[in-house]
């Protein structure tokens, strides 16, 4: 395989690249001067999340997988799920301060999940722990 090619013949991390890759050039391809449709938007994420089956199980840290990204058209919201495998002890306030900050820069720096999130989209991320508890962080720009 070279180098930078996207095929069959690939490693999951390679794959997952490959995939995100395509997803970052999707803004690249919206007009911005055409009002957000929500519909064509909605079709989009649909098909991002079916990318992103793909991926589940994919260690995102030392102590996170990929958990799946579920899009519910209907309620404009956009939840990717994750699971950790750190204490339940350890999702401190200062932790959850950190991921807040994490999540909003992430998604709020995509020209694609901000302007969805200018439009009235819920971009959720929800951790779920090994004991059951849950962090859910809603996708906030300034």
């Amino acid at each position: 395989m070279r180098a930078g090619r996207c095929d069959r013949a690939q490693s999951r991390a390679t794959s997952m690249r490959c995939r995100w890759a395509g997803i970052a050039i999707l803004p690249t391809t919206l007009a911005p001067a055409v009002a957000f449709d929500d519909k064509g938007f909605c079709v989009a994420a649909q098909q991002l999340a079916i990318a992103a089956d793909k991926d589940i199980g994919i260690w995102i840290d030392r102590v996170t997988r990929n958990a799946g990204m579920v899009v519910a058209c209907d309620q404009k919201k956009i939840t990717f799920t994750r699971f950790t495998y750190s204490a339940p002890a350890a999702m401190t306030d200062q932790w959850r301060a950190a991921k807040v900050s994490e999540w909003n820069a992430a998604e709020c720096n995509s020209l694609l999940w901000k302007e969805a999130i200018d439009n009235g989209w819920t971009i959720v991320l929800d951790i779920a722990a090994a004991d059951g508890s849950r962090a859910t962080f809603n996708a906030q720009c300034k």
